[in-house]
């Protein structure tokens, strides 16, 4: 005879409850799904391209409707049973086409951190000048990135995790676009910065006498990195000088190069420490932040004014590339991209296809993913490839140079108040990041 096996009552009772709980959440899930995408339009939002880049979330899109003469204003809403999210957007109507971006500046648009806790849908609403003829879209995914997984800044110990998802609802046969947000802990290889020092192993960087950029800028990053664990961030150092010599100056990609590892950790922010050089001595240097094109540059500025106001040091009088004092966008010119295509054709490969208004700096440009134009693909054989060039993820990076080092009053200023200067980082760090 088969063996009887026996549970406790109250096993049963749990399982039963258990299987209660689960369908009335599945049924009010199901029904809520039903009843936000009935609300919508026939006709679908082309989602033309999404990236997330720091703590932004950014879409672009496209919708033909039959009249457009009436519209008032377009918005995106991130919609749930308790939640109606709006967010303005920016857009052109030729014809009966709309086209639609969250915002022109990558760090712009949704701020995925300040979304709460919830499960959302998100539509196109559409607001005419009769405040009665509001309409709503839902979206259809039209590019090749299916998902994005995103982890909030650590603040006060805790994270949300948000998942970015498409789906098709079969009750109604509606396409849509989800975002899930709930409390997490963070993994163990996810984190909040990633603080690069500038050059190490074979590449020491600029020199003066005994000094050397890399044990300078490697010095500075550590001290940061304590600094920011204090603020309750998670921080990973591309370097820490156990192992010199594996950071030549090709190691920038690969599996553990500088420029991979931010997205490897699915980190928000990225700061690159430098010490700047010149063909001659300065009397006076100065600090120069290099920020991604195409972003707003409110924490680009923050951080160059935080280091003069604390360092007791100036803006660098620097004016090529120059945007505001201390602040710098450098992109590949033309001369560059021919530069780079003379290359390319003389060592035996295709020529990257190089975007306008690409970021000149490889760890601003290449630790952005399609937000910052990277195209590191390892068709060039010198260097590994950047398996996150083609990502939809990006982490928000910063080149900064704190000084110069054929300044002996910049030098000196390094060498000597360190504490300054990471209390300047550390402090415009914990305003924008609202710690």
């Amino acid at each position: 005879m088969p063996k009887v096996v026996k549970y406790p009552l109250t096993f049963l009772v749990v399982c039963i409850l258990g299987f209660v709980i689960y369908s009335i959440l599945f049924y009010d899930g199901k029904k809520i799904i039903n009843e936000i995408l009935s609300t919508t339009e026939e006709q679908l939002v082309s989602i033309d391209k999404y990236f997330v880049y720091g703590e932004h979330l950014n879409i672009q899109g496209s919708l033909t409707i039959d009249d457009t003469s009436n519209i008032k204003n377009i918005k995106l809403l991130f919609r749930s049973n308790k939640y109606d999210l709006e967010y303005n957007t920016e857009y052109e109507i030729n014809d009966n086409k709309i086209e639609f971006i969250s915002s022109k500046e990558i760090n712009g648009g949704i701020k995925l951190d300040d979304i709460n806790i919830d499960n959302y849908f998100i539509l196109l609403k559409l607001e005419f000048k009769n405040s009665e003829d509001t309409k709503y879209y839902t979206m259809k995914n039209n590019t090749e990135y299916t998902s994005n997984e995103y982890y909030t800044i650590t603040r006060n110990n805790k994270n949300n995790k948000i998942l970015i998802d498409f789906g098709k609802n079969k009750s109604t046969n509606k396409n849509y676009m989800s975002v899930k947000v709930k409390e997490t802990k963070l993994d163990n290889d996810v984190y909040d910065v990633v603080i690069d020092p500038g050059h190490g192993g074979k590449d020491s960087g600029a020199v003066n006498g005994d000094y050397y950029e890399k044990d300078i800028t490697l010095d500075y990053a550590k001290n940061l990195k304590t600094s920011l664990e204090e603020l309750g961030l998670k921080v990973k150092l591309t370097r820490d000088g156990t192992s010199e010599e594996d950071l030549g100056i090709y190691t920038i990609y690969g599996e553990n190069g500088r420029a991979v590892i931010p997205n490897k950790v699915k980190a928000k922010y990225t700061f690159s420490i430098h010490l700047n050089s010149a063909p001659y001595n300065l009397s006076t240097g100065g600090v120069e932040v290099y920020a991604p094109s195409l972003c707003n540059l409110d924490f680009a500025t923050l951080i160059a004014n935080n280091i003069v106001e604390n360092a007791n040091t100036t803006y660098s009088l620097n004016e090529e590339a120059k945007v505001k004092n201390g602040v710098y966008v450098r992109t590949l010119s033309n001369e560059d991209i021919a530069v780079a295509r003379a290359e390319a054709i003389s060592n035996g490969y295709e020529p990257y296809d190089i975007k306008p208004n690409t970021p000149y700096y490889f760890m601003i440009r290449e630790t952005g993913g399609i937000a910052t134009n990277a195209y590191a693909d390892g068709r060039n054989k010198l260097y590994d490839k950047n398996i996150y060039y083609d990502s939809n993820s990006g982490s928000e990076t910063y080149l900064v140079e704190l000084g110069f080092m054929v300044s002996k009053k910049d030098l000196n200023n390094i060498l000597e108040n360190k504490n300054k200067y990471i209390s300047g980082l550390t402090n415009a760090i914990k305003i924008y990041l609202d710690l």
